[in-house]
């Protein structure tokens, strides 16, 4: 079996980096989160329009969604390659979490910029 380009690439040590800065980034969105509604003056809809309406907290959201989408595809490939075996079913179910992932993320950034 030959290799393509992007097998090559993949280096264990990069994955699992990539995981935990991602992890970090989206423990410190949450607890920023949390800060941002607990510091909310009064809980009503003018208030969390506010809050979500902040150009910075769309661009840390975004970026927070796409870290997130792009370590859902990598935790799906490492499950993936660990539990599926049979080539045909693993590259099924690889297409499937790509493809969630990109759903969540178009959907994800259409709610934070376009609503």
């Amino acid at each position: 079996m030959g290799m393509t380009a992007a097998e090559k690439a993949r280096s264990g040590t990069r994955e699992w980096i990539f995981q935990r800065i991602a992890n970090l980034a989206i423990v410190l969105y949450a607890l920023v989160f949390v800060v941002s509604v607990i510091s909310l003056d009064n809980m009503d809809y003018a208030s969390w329009q506010g809050l979500f309406g902040a150009v910075w907290f769309k661009l840390y959201s975004s970026l927070t969604l796409i870290l997130v989408c792009l370590n859902s595809i990598l935790a799906g490939w490492q499950i993936g390659a660990d539990y599926i075996k049979a080539e045909g079913v693993n590259k099924t179910y690889n297409l499937v979490v790509k493809a969630g992932s990109g759903i969540y993320l178009v959907a994800g950034l259409a709610i934070f910029w376009l609503v």
